[in-house]
Parts: C-alpha cells; sequence; structure tokens
C-alpha cells in the first residue's frame, strides 16, 4: 500500500455537531462540541473523523457489491475493535484532527446572508505551518482561495478578524433545543451546540490512491444526528 499524506478541507454543507464526551457541562449547554484542548478552538478529533469516514466507505462498498473494492476495509482502518481472528491488523492510514479554519458570522451589509470569518495570521498560516512540517507545500494564500472556491463565497463575504477565537466561544456559537415528545408532550428537552453550514475545517489524511478518490469531492455524514441533517460535510482535497 503506497501511502501519501494529503491535505483536505472539509465543509460543512449542514450544522455540525461531534460532541464532547469528556466533559460535563453544568450551563445551557447540554451538548458541547469537540474542541482543541489548548487553543479551545472546535475541532473533530482524528478518532471521530476516522470512524465516520469508515462508516462511508462501508456504505458506498455495500451499495456496489460486484463491483471491485479500490481498497481492502481492513487494510486502511484495521481489524475491527474486539477481533478474535488470527489476522488482526493495524489499520494503514493516519488520520489527524481538523481544526477549524473558517466560520461563517451574520451579516447585515451587501445583501449577504453571512461572510466567511477567519483568522490568516493563526488560523491559515498556522494550518499551512502543520502541512509544512509534514512535508507538504502549500501556500496559505492558496489555502484561503481553495476555501472561498470551495464555500461558493465572492471577494466580498471574505472577513479577516482578529478575534477568531472569541467567535468560536459559547456565547457566539448557535444553540439548538431539541426535544423529545410523547404523546405530543415534552419529556426530554436538552440544548446541542453546533458548527453552523459553510464552516471549514482543515485536516491530513495518509493513506493510499484508492482512499483519496474514494473521498474528494464526496459528501461524508460526521457527527451526530444524521436522521436530522447534522453533519454532512464536503471532501475537498487541497
Amino acid at each position: 500500500m503506497g501511502k501519501n499524506k494529503s491535505a483536505w478541507l472539509i465543509v460543512a454543507e449542514t450544522n455540525l455537531h461531534v460532541g464532547n464526551e469528556n466533559i460535563n457541562n453544568f450551563g445551557v449547554i447540554d451538548q458541547a462540541i469537540q474542541r482543541n484542548a489548548v487553543t479551545e478552538i472546535p475541532c473533530i478529533h482524528s478518532s471521530s473523523l476516522k470512524g465516520a469516514i469508515k462508516e462511508y466507505i462501508a456504505e458506498c462498498w455495500n451499495k456496489k457489491q460486484g463491483q471491485a473494492q479500490p481498497v481492502s476495509c481492513k487494510e486502511v482502518f484495521g481489524s475491527e475493535k474486539g477481533a478474535k481472528d488470527e489476522e488482526t491488523q493495524r489499520g494503514q492510514a493516519v488520520f489527524f484532527d481538523a481544526e477549524l479554519l473558517a466560520l461563517p458570522i451574520q451579516e447585515t451589509e451587501n445583501n449577504y446572508y453571512f461572510k466567511l470569518a477567519y483568522d490568516f495570521e493563526k488560523g491559515i498560516q498556522q494550518f499551512a505551518a502543520k502541512l509544512k512540517c509534514l512535508g507538504m507545500q502549500v501556500d496559505a494564500s492558496n489555502i484561503l482561495k481553495k476555501i472561498c472556491e470551495a464555500t461558493g463565497i465572492v471577494e466580498a463575504q471574505k472577513k479577516p478578524v482578529n478575534n477568531f477565537k472569541e467567535l468560536c466561544n459559547d456565547e457566539h456559537l448557535p444553540i439548538i433545543a431539541r426535544n423529545k415528545l410523547d404523546n405530543g408532550e415534552s419529556v426530554n428537552l436538552w440544548y446541542e451546540q453546533v458548527l453552523p453550514s459553510k464552516s471549514v475545517l482543515g485536516t491530513v489524511i495518509e493513506c493510499d490512491e484508492g482512499l483519496v478518490n474514494a473521498l474528494n469531492g464526496k459528501i461524508v455524514q460526521i457527527g451526530a444526528n444524521a436522521t436530522v441533517g447534522y453533519g454532512y460535510c464536503t471532501f475537498v482535497k487541497l
């Protein structure tokens, strides 16, 4: 299996909730999203990303019964947890955390629904520096250009900011009320934090060409609440 590292943008086409199960939140938010432990910027942990891609690939291949699979699911992702057979093996693909690079914010001018906020120096340039450390030469300006193309925004909708971390805190990200009804009566009301649609994250995947071709330009459901339309994301190779 010839592996190469590839850089990706993940564009949320619908609201995205990848839950953080490691914290207890006693405030308004019952279900918080995953965040980088140091920067507190929203992210998708590599294990969650790997699980979503694995489920997508397995589902796609199940729909193509009788056709040759581009790569072995076992080779890419490893044996199932708790597998007892003698051929238990480690997955050959490597998945990195996905970092939030751009966030849509409300716009009241110029008849645009939103502007795409980003921190070029602390966000996009740092992501480019990470890619360089991993052996990939991708210019930060080209990353921003690709973000604009992937989200379909025009120049007037770009908004460089120096308070990106503040825009990502609990006071600014959307919180959606969810409810369970029993015979029309509310029996379980909770509040869930999301990254809004058109949020853009960046990640790195080390894999062979088969997985790259299977992902590029495709929509993968990530995180919780697939049945209510959450987490449908387009993968765009840089």
